[in-house]
């Protein structure tokens, strides 16, 4: 049996993992307080960043927008949509968090498609 990864030092999360994390402050309709976010960055980016971590909010709220995927169908304890299009830059070598859980596969093949979808023109200049 393998060990598990120490999660709790962000230079060991990985894509696909879900945190729980104050997303606070925020203004207008960015998702604010303590609440899960999946983690969309990679380890060796994190370190390079000195802890930057790309981090998207999941919400216990549930719509067929098309900027979300949600968890419900999966065995997961984390419940509610992943907000793609909230994409937020957190440095988790000054703010508090907890490793929850990794997602599976298919959760991030569907983040990417919707990412990939709202940056296209940006990406494609």
């Amino acid at each position: 049996m393998m060990n598990k990864m120490d999660k709790s030092n962000y230079n060991n999360l990985e894509c696909g993992d879900i945190i729980k994390i104050n997303f606070s402050p925020s203004r207008g309709h960015e998702q604010k307080g303590y609440r899960p976010g999946l983690v969309i960055s990679d380890p060796i980016t994190q370190k390079e960043l000195n802890g930057i971590v790309t981090v998207v909010p999941i919400t216990n709220s549930t719509s067929t927008f098309f900027t979300r995927v949600n968890l419900d169908k999966y065995k997961l304890q984390t419940r509610g949509d992943i907000l793609v299009d909230q994409v937020k830059a957190l440095d988790l070598s000054e703010r508090a968090y907890k490793f929850v859980e990794k997602a599976p596969s298919e959760v991030l093949v569907k983040c990417h498609a919707i990412f990939k979808a709202i940056y296209e023109k940006i990406l494609s200049v």
